[in-house]
């Protein structure tokens, strides 16, 4: 398969997959919590994260594969100027619209392929923004990091908050959860028929959809190429994954990285 394959398969399968998400606890509360003013969901290490970075008030922020927009409308309660979020189910983004109406807040949502977005959005923005679960349903992991780039203005940053490539080695539901059951440096993508929800919830079936396991140094190398400059990596003991990998937290016996946070910036702009 080639990458546009690879696309609208997964396009597919989260479109199919979205009526599951309205029916889960976590809808009812984010519904509830944008009912209320500076309301917000950011995980442990997305929020740490902005906070380093010096915070979004005032700023303008993309978010690539920004899902129903909660951590987008969530950075807009928390003072963020111009907010627009990509992504390729045009079915959560719908939700996101809903959830953007419940806050009474204005963002901008853009359905597409992340690989092709408009050239208009060229250099606009001050933050973009990666949050847990994007990368792995990257084909072309270089490619994304370009779109990245393209995106921000010079001297903005890319953040990304995501899941450490380290949890695909595990299989939290196996008879032996700590044992490894897949290798790190992945060949060749995961195909899967199960509808892409992350409560633990009985999962219905879907078109067959495909994850891709990028090592921690690929995704740097891969911002790198892009002609970003790191400023900083870090990795957690925090899951902030699917609910079935909170088996690997401390206390229970794991000792391992969950979760990573990485700001990479462009070169601001030379003086004349």
């Amino acid at each position: 398969m080639n990458r546009d394959a690879y696309v609208a398969a997964n396009r597919a399968a989260w479109d199919a997959t979205a009526p599951q998400h309205l029916e889960a606890a976590r809808w009812q509360e984010l519904s509830e919590g944008f009912s209320r003013p500076g309301f917000t969901c950011l995980d442990p290490v997305l929020a740490g994260l902005v906070e380093r970075s010096g915070g979004v008030a005032g700023r303008d922020i993309a978010h690539l594969c920004c899902n129903n927009a909660c951590e987008l409308l969530s950075l807009r309660n928390m003072g963020a100027a111009r907010c627009t979020g990509f992504d390729q189910s045009a079915a959560f983004l719908g939700q996101g619209r809903e959830l953007a109406r419940i806050a009474g807040q204005e963002v901008e949502l853009v359905a597409g392929d992340v690989y092709a977005l408009p050239s208009a959005y060229d250099g606009a923005y001050d933050i973009v923004l990666v949050t847990c679960g994007a990368l792995g349903w990257m084909p072309d992991l270089p490619a994304f990091a370009r779109t990245a780039a393209r995106l921000l203005r010079p001297g903005g940053a890319l953040l990304v908050a995501e899941q450490h490539p380290v949890l695909d080695m595990f299989l939290p539901d196996a008879d032996r959860p700590f044992e490894i059951a897949d290798p790190y440096f992945a060949d060749r993508p995961y195909a899967g028929e199960a509808a892409i929800v992350y409560d633990g919830a009985a999962p219905a079936k879907v078109p067959v959809n495909y994850w891709f396991t990028h090592p921690l140094s690929a995704v740097v190398t891969a911002a790198l190429d892009a002609g970003l400059r790191l400023e900083s990596l870090q990795e957690y003991p925090i899951n902030i994954s699917s609910a079935q990998f909170a088996i690997y937290e401390s206390p229970n016996g794991a000792n391992m990285p969950l979760s990573y946070a990485m700001t990479a910036r462009k070169a601001p702009q030379k003086a004349a």
